[in-house]
């Protein structure tokens, strides 16, 4: 892969275009006391005669100019937006004429289709670096995937990054397509979905469904309530916008009111709560997990343990530095399974897949 090196940064961009913003919020405000200063006057018309028709004229001239540095704001916000869209344009075709098209057991990568201003396009430009030094690698018109071997306080772990362009692509899915409805090796669940990314999912009963112990009361799959009950907080909910949280209190009709598709019952599911990393603090165990944490919309890093020996306040801290504001655990031990298109590239801690009830996948 070529590594040539081009960025651009945009915080200048963002910068000024606050500062716009503030400035015609302000003027805006300035707007609105001359115009309470012109009705004011007004109502004192019978007392102050002359005197408040010409300082009546003067505020109407103030507001006149005043329009008028509005709309030089917006002139000038309008302008900064259409260089900083040429720029991140120019950047991510750049981008795109630095990265190699690679077709390997491990990489796959075809940039011919990316759409400019889409999230692939985007990330393609801002982790080239990642993707030159990923072990594996998918990058296509519609998901950008990377997975490597990382460190975290010493401690061995895949790390696989997932951008997509649509929420649609994020889902979950029960053991052989149907709730409660026996175990499922991931490896045979990624080959029936196609899934791109999947992973194990809920803590989970024998005949498939759902385990509800400690503080899982909901089960939510595919929008549809399979376990009636307000969440205790220890649930892991996945809604229309591709977006990952828990909500202690809300019921599992509220839950489906809101755009959740689906529920995963986790016994110590909380790593991350709105950048708070002190929850996975209560779970001191060194042990094997599966933990996803989302950055930004479409945008989420799973971490996939290769030995018992990692704690989940390390992976919380690790995750909150990658820009996780959420982050979940979700079924531990044997289950934790990383599956890359149609390959188990994880070696499950019992020698082999352990089938389960449920999944946690990306699609193209």
């Amino acid at each position: 892969m070529n590594n040539k090196s081009y960025e651009v940064e945009y915080e200048g961009f963002d910068a000024a275009t606050k500062v716009s913003d503030t400035l015609s919020d302000e003027v805006t405000k300035s707007e609105a006391d001359i115009q309470t200063c012109k009705e004011k006057l007004e109502a004192e018309d019978i007392f102050m005669g002359p005197i408040a028709n010409s300082c009546k004229d003067i505020f109407s001239e103030i507001s006149q100019k005043v329009n008028g540095i509005k709309d030089d704001i917006t002139a000038i916000k309008n302008v900064i937006s259409s260089i900083s869209s040429t720029y991140k344009s120019s950047d991510n075709l750049a981008a795109k004429a630095f990265v190699d098209d690679e077709n390997t057991d491990k990489r796959s990568i075809n940039t011919k289709n990316i759409k400019e201003g889409s999230n692939v396009s985007a990330a393609l430009s801002k982790y080239k670096d990642e993707l030159a030094n990923a072990e594996y690698a998918t990058v296509n018109d519609n998901i950008f995937t990377t997975t490597s071997t990382e460190y975290i306080n010493g401690q061995p772990v895949k790390v696989t990054h997932v951008v997509i362009n649509d929420p649609s692509q994020i889902n979950g899915e029960p053991a052989n397509g149907e709730y409660r409805n026996g175990l499922e090796q991931a490896s045979s669940a990624a080959k029936r979905l196609n899934s791109s990314i999947l992973v194990n999912g809920s803590h989970f009963s024998s005949d498939g469904s759902e385990d509800l112990q400690g503080n899982n009361h909901v089960v939510i799959v595919n929008g549809e309530i399979k376990t009636d009950g307000v969440s205790g907080g220890q649930e892991l909910f996945l809604d229309k916008d591709g977006n990952i949280y828990n909500a202690a209190g809300k019921s599992a009709q509220e839950l489906v009111n809101d755009g959740v598709k689906y529920s995963f019952a986790c016994h110590s599911t909380q790593v991350i709560e709105n950048g708070d990393t002190s929850p996975s603090y209560n779970e001191p165990r060194h042990y094997m997990r599966t933990v996803i944490g989302q950055s930004n919309p479409g945008e989420y890093y799973i971490v996939t343990d290769t030995t018992q020996d990692n704690v989940l306040s390390d992976t919380a801290e690790y995750l909150k530095n990658k820009g996780c504001n959420n982050a979940y655990s979700l079924d531990q031990g044997g289950s934790v399974t990383l599956v890359r298109n149609d390959d188990v590239i994880n070696t499950p801690r019992d020698g082999e897949e352990r089938p389960v009830g449920d999944f946690l996948y990306f699609s193209v």
